[in-house]
């Protein structure tokens, strides 16, 4: 089980390098495997390089946590950061950005405290998931603000206050930054669908907390409860 999880973290690896590869066809072997075989040395050194490279990417220091940081509701200090990095990287595309709302079952693991590594933000976010901004009526602020109360919380970035003044002020629109996974209508958000624009980033959820940290070093966590 244990090779099953290198290979596939080596093509997660693989796939989420930016540097484009050409291949180039080369004259190989057959190598035949036993699928009981878990000790198989010749996939062991068939994936052993591409092991140890992955390895040394995922070591790789980009900032400093100075608590341990777990998910709660209906927000806590690690979703806080989250909404915050996806919010920070989606003005920087897209100036009108409101505010950010991600899934609370998007976050997949703790945050120590000390050293962040790249590994760590790969276990936080291990999935392929990118930064989607909706422009949606502004009627539907109040779906939102039920919803995430029905489920309560999910992370939000610190903009709370624009949404409700754009809600004050008679606009018609607002532009919300998420996943592309809640723009589908994941996780129930259905109602997301009926955006009348959708900007998709190309932007990794993952890469933009990768970048958040590394520019901020090191990070100052907001524990406020924040909620629409």
């Amino acid at each position: 089980m244990k090779l099953i999880y290198k290979i596939f973290f080596i093509i997660l690896f693989l796939y989420s390098c930016k540097t484009r590869i050409t291949f180039v066809a080369q004259p190989t072997s057959n190598i035949q495997l036993n699928i009981n075989d878990k000790t198989d040395k010749q996939i062991e050194d068939l994936i052993s390089p591409y092991t140890l490279g992955m390895a040394a990417a995922m070591n790789v220091i980009i900032g400093h946590s100075p608590a341990f940081v777990e998910k709660k509701k209906p927000s806590s200090a690690l979703g806080n950061f989250m909404a915050d990095a996806v919010m920070e990287s989606a003005i920087k595309v897209y100036p009108l950005s409101t505010i950010c709302i991600l899934n609370y079952g998007g976050i997949r693991s703790t945050l120590d405290s000390g050293e962040i590594t790249v590994g760590d933000i790969f276990q936080i976010m291990p999935f392929e998931n990118e930064i989607a901004i909706l422009k949606l009526n502004t009627t539907y602020i109040d779906s939102l603000q039920n919803f995430i109360r029905i489920k309560g919380g999910e992370p939000i970035s610190d903009n709370i206050n624009s949404l409700k003044q754009i809600a004050l002020s008679g606009q018609d629109y607002f532009y919300l930054v998420t996943t592309d996974y809640m723009a589908n209508g994941g996780d129930n958000y259905s109602f997301l669908t009926r955006a009348s624009e959708r900007i998709n980033t190309n932007i990794k959820i993952r890469d933009a907390l990768i970048e958040y940290v590394k520019i901020h070093q090191h990070i100052t966590f907001d524990t406020k409860i924040r909620e629409l």
